[in-house]
């Protein structure tokens, strides 16, 4: 599967914005520990010096793209849905490979997403019901939304196309979390 880019493809696009969108993809299809420097500046066509001039170090440069993230997740979570899709569609990958990182920084960003999502449960106007452990079902959630990232390939070849599968199984996953999947409360009392 590959990452979105960030950014609009008709705009111009300045080397930074390169950068990014080459480290997005990098990330995600090696992961952050096989990415190299030299393997993100190739691909967003720049010399390692230029993109160590404009982020530091690698590790800065995953830390601008976790930002990204959180940003427009947040921004989704706290009322602009409408573009929910496209933010899917571009982070979830990298999210499904750098959250399996044994790194600091996929530990920070898996920390604020479940912040995202408890900002999500606690809203009033969310349409969430709050569970009894709030801090599960926020992990849950986080859980539940990259699931099908983190099983792309498999789900790629059950639907016999590229990002068939996760787009044919997002009704199903709305409507479990819409309606529930049981139809009675006996799976509840069984854990």
């Amino acid at each position: 599967m590959r990452t979105a880019p960030v950014t609009a493809p008709d705009v111009d696009r300045t080397a930074r914005a390169r950068i990014v969108d080459a480290a997005f993809a990098c990330f995600t299809s090696s992961g952050y520990a096989s990415a190299s420097v030299r393997q993100i500046a190739a691909a967003a066509g720049v010399s390692p010096a230029l993109l160590t001039h404009h982020f530091g170090s690698k590790a800065a440069l995953r830390e601008e793209c976790d930002a990204r993230v959180e940003a427009s997740i947040g921004a989704k979570v706290s009322g602009d849905r409408e573009s929910l899709g496209a933010v899917i569609d571009t982070y979830g990958p990298y999210l499904a490979t750098t959250l399996d990182d044994d790194t600091d920084g996929a530990r920070r960003l898996f920390a604020r997403l479940v912040d995202l999502a408890q900002d999500a449960i606690a809203d009033p106007g969310g349409g969430i019901r709050p569970s009894e452990d709030r801090d599960g079902q926020a992990v849950a959630l986080v859980v539940l939304g990259l699931a099908p990232f983190a099983w792309r390939r498999r789900l790629n070849e059950w639907a016999e196309g590229t990002d068939a599968g996760i787009r044919r199984i997002a009704g199903p996953l709305a409507e479990v979390l819409t309606r529930g999947l049981m139809v009675d409360d006996r799976l509840e009392h069984a854990r």
